[in-house]
C-alpha cells in the first residue's frame, strides 16, 4: 500500500517577510502554493497510489476566498478520475466552525467532520486493508491531549495509520494551544504510521513506526527555509516503511551569510553579493527551483561605520540585482548586520554592567519585549493574516537581538571585535 501524505497547504497564503517589493513575482508568489499542491496531485496521479492524506490547514485564512476552493475541489476531482481515495482532517487554520457552507467534495474523499476521533476503512488495489484515524479542528484552538481518545491499533485492518494536526510538546503539557502530544503516547497505540500537520518543517519524530511531520509543500516566508514538499508512504506486511521526499516547491527561501573583511567598501560588498546570486542562478538555470535569498553580513563591525548606516538606512537596496526572469529567479530581499562586539567600559564599571544585564534580561525574559509589540499584534491586518506571528520565537530572537546592538550604539562607544560577554 502506497499513500502521499500531505500536510499544510495553505491555499491563498501571503508571502512575507519581503523587505524588497518585485511586483513583477508577485503572481508567482501567490500562485506558489497552489501550483505545489497540483504538483502534488500529478505525482500521486502518475505513481498511481493508493490514497492521499492531508494532514490540516488547507486554507490559510479563516475566510477562504472562492479561487482557493474552486482549485482545490478540482484538484480533488482530478484525484476522483483516477480512483484515489482521499482522507483529510482540518487544523487550527481551517477549522470546522468556519465552513458555513459544507463543501460538496466528489465520492472519494473522506473527512473528518468534528473533533471526535473517527475513522474510514479502505479496501486497496493490492487487496490489503487500511484504516485511518483522525479528527478535525472545531474552532482555532484544541487544549486537550487528543492522542489519548485514539483506540490502540485493533488489528481488524492490515494497515492502521493515525492522522493528527497537533503539536509535540511532551507528557507534562496541560497548556498547548494545538492538541499536544507526546511521542511515547503515539508509539503506544500501535500503528503502521503517524501523518502529522502543523508544523512547517519536515521533521522525523519517530522511525519505528514512522511519526512524521511532512511540512509545508511550499514555504512562505524567510522562516520557512529549504526544499519544501511531501512523503510517499509504502506500507508492506513484514517489512520495514519505506519514505520518499517528494519536493513541490516552486520557490525555496535561503539564509546565506557573507563574512565582511576589514578593508571592505561598498564596492567589495556589492561584487560579493552578485558573486553569491550569480552562484545560485546558475542553478536555477539548470533547473534548481527559483530561490529567495535572506542575507546575513558577519562581522559587519569591521565595516566603516558609516557603510553600517546606509545598508541600515536600505541603500544597498538599490544596488542589489534584479530578478533576470519570472519563471526562474533568484532575489535578495533581506539584509542584516551581525556584529560581533562588546563594549569595553563594562570591564571597568560594573555598575554601566549590571544596567545592561539588567535590560537584556528584560527585553528577553520580561514584559519590555510584550508591551513594545502589543500594538501591532492588535492591528486588525496581523490578526487577520498573521495571527501565529506574537509567538514566533525567531522573530522575538531576531528582535532582542538588535535591540541589545541598539542599547550599545547608544552607550557611544566603539565597537571591539570579540564575543558579547554574557558573565
Amino acid at each position: 500500500m502506497r499513500f502521499m501524505h500531505i500536510s499544510d497547504l495553505h491555499l491563498d497564503s501571503p508571502f512575507v517577510g519581503m523587505q524588497k517589493d518585485y511586483p513583477q513575482l508577485q503572481e508567482i508568489l501567490i500562485q506558489a502554493p497552489f501550483k505545489a499542491f497540483q504538483d502534488a496531485v500529478s505525482i500521486a496521479i502518475k505513481e498511481q497510489l493508493d490514497a492521499v492524506i492531508i494532514v490540516g490547514d488547507i486554507y490559510d485564512t479563516q475566510r477562504q476566498t472562492i479561487y482557493a476552493q474552486h482549485f482545490f475541489v478540482k484538484q480533488l476531482k482530478r484525484l476522483n478520475e483516477a480512483s484515489i481515495p482521499v482522507v483529510i482532517c482540518h487544523g487550527n487554520h481551517d477549522y470546522l466552525e468556519n465552513q458555513r457552507m459544507p463543501m460538496q467534495y466528489p465520492e472519494n474523499v473522506f473527512v473528518f467532520t468534528n473533533q471526535k476521533i473517527d475513522y474510514v476503512d479502505i479496501n486497496f488495489k493490492d487487496k490489503t486493508t487500511g484504516r485511518f484515524y483522525g479528527f478535525s479542528y472545531q474552532n482555532r484552538w484544541i487544549h486537550e491531549r487528543k492522542v489519548r481518545e485514539f483506540p490502540r491499533n485493533p488489528k481488524e485492518t492490515d494497515y492502521v495509520i493515525g492522522l493528527y494536526h497537533g503539536s509535540e510538546e511532551g507528557m507534562e503539557s496541560l497548556a498547548g494551544h494545538y492538541a499536544p502530544f507526546a511521542i511515547s503516547e503515539m508509539i503506544n497505540k500501535d500503528y503502521d504510521y503517524w501523518a502529522l500537520g502543523h508544523i512547517h518543517q519536515d521533521v522525523l519524530l519517530n522511525e519505528a513506526p514512522p511519526i512524521r511531520y511532512s511540512g509545508t509543500p511550499q514555504g512562505r516566508n524567510r522562516l520557512e527555509v529549504g526544499d519544501k514538499g511531501a512523503y510517499i508512504v509504502s506500507l508492506e506486511l513484514n517489512r520495514p516503511p519505506q519514505l520518499k521526499f517528494v519536493s513541490l516547491a516552486s520557490v525555496i527561501w535561503r539564509n546565506e551569510m557573507i563574512d565582511c573583511q576589514e578593508d571592505w567598501q561598498a564596492n567589495d560588498l556589492v561584487e560579493s553579493i552578485n558573486n553569491l546570486v550569480e552562484t545560485y542562478q546558475k542553478e536555477v538555470d539548470l533547473g534548481l527551483p527559483s530561490q529567495i535569498i535572506s542575507l546575513t553580513l558577519t562581522n559587519a563591525q569591521r565595516l566603516p561605520i558609516a557603510l553600517q548606516e546606509q545598508i541600515e538606512a536600505g541603500e544597498l537596496d538599490s544596488v542589489l540585482p534584479e530578478p533576470q526572469s519570472e519563471d526562474s529567479f533568484v532575489v535578495v530581499i533581506r539584509i542584516c548586520l551581525e556584529r560581533q562586539m562588546r563594549l569595553e567600559a563594562f570591564e571597568y564599571d560594573q555598575r554601566l554592567k549590571m544596567s545592561f544585564q539588567n535590560a537584556c534580561q528584560n527585553v528577553q525574559e520580561g514584559s519590555a519585549y510584550s508591551e513594545t509589540m502589543q500594538d501591532l499584534w492588535d492591528h486588525p491586518l496581523i490578526r487577520k493574516w498573521l495571527p501565529d506571528l506574537e509567538n514566533d520565537s525567531s522573530l522575538k530572537q531576531d528582535i532582542v537581538h538588535s535591540a541589545q546592538e541598539l542599547m550599545i550604539q547608544a552607550i557611544g562607544f566603539e565597537f571591539k571585535e570579540a564575543e558579547m560577554d554574557e558573565n
